[in-house]
């Protein structure tokens, strides 16, 4: 039963992920229960907030579970958009653009673009007749049963990436009173095992289609459309599309110029999409949530009167770091400017009007014991942080990506029951889950989904970025092992790291330190057989660095020395400057910085981020 009368500030994590999986399989069937916004901005916002490593995050999107026909690899990998809200930050993309073009030779007036209205449907490809989700960009679920159903594949010889959607005159003339959202009803659809009779006549009528991205509506431009006007560009796009849309997608046509940008692990760097702009609000501050992760840091929530901001009702706030609060004196009663811009959780701008004085805890929120302050973060200085422990098992499992069940609710059984090691977690049998609390079936599900983890084929990359190595993320991982194989790594050596293409000597320093404290369950789990693909050697690794090719900016007090960040930065492929200018493409804040050097940043045109979202960004 969902019950929408309880606000969700209220419903525990377990009933608020309940809710959702109710709620999310009522939108699979056709038969929403809230808005899509309601759906995804208040109550999903609030399991991100709490959570945002929480595996229903990654498997409750359309796409997840719609088809019993099994898995389609994506030989090339699905990506997402990156995403722009005004026309400096157009500009900006613009002028990145010609700066790597003119790295090959190729003029500014020599640069084409191309403005394609960005859907709001069902991300999917279709080739060999095989319609398949996107998943997680690099494996798909098998939905080409709704084909047979009468689902209208459009477009020359129906081969590519495109979305699924629903012709936009249709819905609004025969299903907006019935439906909250055309994307509601149409993943709805693509889900149902069972067709409800609106489903069956729109699939009939042909108004259900996969649109392939190459068979939209353009405009092609210049970089000096894009500068002067981009908003009546894509204004016109959209308005020209019969299909929902939430934006529009700017693509670099040249394709040397595509090769030299390159992609990251999550989108391709020449191309963009152009979102409406984020809103701001004042609101006052409740009260602080803090909340420690993996690494010991207690990172702050700002609980905030509730107010409508891009027609989400917001009651959290995330306030970056410890120092952050401390910094601005941000407190109990205290006014606030928070902005969104397309994030689900919006951001801590400035204080309006000061409250309370800031108060720091001084032990752990979870295990009580001594937190203390590390530059502008605070941290936890407890050996047996059980809220440490169940993230480090989370990140393992979330990363892994090839397992089911293991939440926080799991997770936080297993700790209690001393069960904070990999190892003696995958050597469970179904009666031991059993003892711990768990059902009969649900202990066997567990039992074979941990079997599943160890035989389903896994990226050997994923496998080692999944044990939280330091300055070891993903994108890292997979370098690593283009040069040295999974099981060599023991014996490498700080030369050894600092000799591969985007690691600087202060990663190579604690890449091998680190290594060594996991190596114990790395091996362990190596002796578990599991099915790892071994990277290629031989192939060509993206560039997954957010900030290759931009010029940086360092100011203010920083967490740790500026020197090992600009060298980090360097080693990513990024310029570091002195001061800002009109080539700077952003600027990097830490503590006590200088309100004139943000306004210089901003007049011209510069991404301002504080440090830890600077250090979000090059882990991503």
């Amino acid at each position: 039963m969902i019950n929408l009368s309880t606000p969700v500030t209220e419903l525990s994590t377990e009933a608020l992920v309940a809710w959702l999986e109710a709620a999310n399989k009522a939108y699979r069937k056709g038969e929403p229960v809230v808005s899509d916004e309601t759906y995804d901005h208040v109550y999903y916002a609030e399991l991100i907030k709490r959570d945002p490593k929480h595996p229903f995050l990654k498997t409750v999107e359309p796409e997840t579970d719609l088809s019993s026909s099994g898995k389609v690899r994506h030989k090339t990998p699905m990506l997402s958009t990156d995403k722009a809200y005004t026309q400096e930050e157009i500009t900006t993309f613009v002028e990145r653009v010609i700066k790597h073009a003119d790295t090959i030779d190729i003029e500014a007036k020599n640069l084409a673009f191309r403005i394609t209205p960005k859907l709001d449907g069902m991300a999917a490809k279709y080739k060999e007749n095989i319609l398949a989700t996107r998943g997680n960009g690099l494996l798909g679920n098998d939905i080409s049963r709704n084909l047979k159903r009468g689902l209208h594949a459009i477009g020359g010889d129906n081969t590519g990436v495109g979305e699924i959607v629903i012709d936009s005159a249709y819905f609004a003339k025969y299903l907006n009173d019935q439906f909250s959202h055309p994307r509601n009803f149409v993943t709805g659809l693509i889900g149902a095992d069972t067709l409800s009779e609106q489903a069956k006549e729109a699939l009939q009528k042909g108004v259900i289609r996969f649109v392939p991205y190459q068979t939209l509506n353009k405009i092609d431009c210049g970089c000096d459309e894009l500068i002067k006007d981009v908003e009546a560009l894509c204004e016109k796009v959209e308005n020209e599309c019969p299909y929902p849309v939430d934006g529009s997608v700017i693509d670099v046509m040249n394709e040397a110029v595509r090769e030299e940008l390159g992609s990251t692990n999550h989108h391709h760097n020449w191309q963009i999409a152009k979102k409406l702009k984020g809103e701001t609000a004042i609101t006052t501050v409740n009260g602080v949530t803090w909340q420690t992760g993996r690494t010991g840091r207690i990172t702050p929530v700002l609980n905030v009167e509730t107010i409508n901001l891009s027609g989400a009702d917001i009651s959290n706030v995330t306030a970056h770091n410890a120092g952050n609060i401390k910094n601005l004196n941000v407190g109990i009663g205290a006014q606030i400017e928070i902005v969104r811009s397309g994030e689900v959780i919006p951001k801590l701008l400035a204080v309006v009007k000061t409250g309370d004085d800031a108060i720091i805890p001084e032990h752990c929120p979870a295990c009580q014991s001594k937190a203390t302050m590390e530059r502008d973060f605070l941290v936890c200085q407890g050996d047996e942080c059980l809220a440490q422990m169940e993230a480090r098992l989370q990140h393992f499992f979330q990363v892994l990506g090839n397992i089911d069940l293991f939440g926080p609710k799991t997770v936080e059984v297993l700790v209690s029951n001393q069960y904070t090691q990999l190892p003696a977690i995958y050597a469970l049998t179904a009666k031991e889950f059993e003892t711990m609390g768990f059902g009969p079936k649900q202990a066997t599900n567990l039992v074979a989904q941990l079997e599943r983890s160890r035989t389903e084929e896994v990226e050997d990359w994923r496998f080692l970025a999944a044990f939280g190595i330091h300055h070891l993320g993903r994108g890292d991982s997979r370098k690593l092992l283009k040069e040295h194989g999974l099981t060599s790594l023991i014996d490498l050596k700080e030369e050894d790291i600092v000799k591969i293409a985007g690691f600087g000597p202060v990663t190579a320093e604690s890449i091998p330190i680190s290594l060594q404290e996991k190596w114990e369950n790395i091996t362990a789990l190596l002796a578990l057989d599991f099915n790892l693909m071994i990277t290629d050697q031989n192939e060509v690794v993206i560039d997954d660095s957010p900030i290759s090719g931009k010029s940086i900016v360092f100011t203010g007090s920083m967490s740790q020395p500026r020197g090992a960040m600009k060298e980090k930065a360097l080693s990513l492929g990024a310029k570091v400057q002195a001061s800002v200018n009109k080539k700077t493409d952003i600027l990097v804040i830490g503590a006590k910085v200088g309100a004139k050097k943000i306004e210089k940043a901003e007049s011209l045109g510069t991404e301002v981020i504080t440090e830890e979202d600077y250090l979000k960004l090059i882990s991503e």
